[in-house]
């Protein structure tokens, strides 16, 4: 039976917020600073604010069994600068959603992203998946805050 686990977490940043929107909105530009994207490729372009890509990753689960996990998944552009949504099947009948939401604050320069994942799957494997997509998305933003990217 699939359970629902999810995970809420606000990130900060002092970027431009047309920098922090474009390497959510652009998965490439978001799995060059993803610890365990390896590749990412654009598969199909559906609709203007729907975007499919092939991902590839490599990660040690408990530290030193390797994962080559290889899976699709889908950018929408829910509302232009407010919302964009992630979809994939992230292995055979693991789901994962994942919601980001902005707000700037232009007098301090300040752009803060909600980001809601939700896991599908069996109790066991969604809170391992969890836990791990967790570190990584920390890791991640932790990444991209210490660059001086421009988009």
């Amino acid at each position: 039976m699939a359970a629902d686990h999810n995970f809420t977490i606000e990130h900060s940043f002092t970027s431009p917020f047309k920098n922090v929107y474009n390497v959510i909105l652009d998965f490439t530009k978001f799995g060059h600073f993803h610890p365990h994207m390896k590749t990412v490729k654009v598969v199909s372009k559906t609709q203007p604010n729907e975007i499919e890509y092939e991902v590839d990753e490599e990660l040690l689960l408990l530290g030193f069994i390797k994962l080559r996990p290889n899976y699709k998944a889908t950018v929408l552009e829910i509302e232009k600068h407010k919302h964009i949504k992630y979809v994939s099947q992230v292995k055979k009948n693991v789901y994962l959603t994942i919601d980001f939401t902005f707000s700037e604050n232009r007098e301090t320069g300040i752009t803060k992203i909600i980001e809601k994942a939700d896991v599908k799957s069996n109790p066991i494997v969604a809170s391992v998946f969890l836990n791990l997509l967790k570190r990584s998305h920390l890791q991640l933003f932790q990444n991209f805050n210490s660059t001086k990217y421009t988009a």
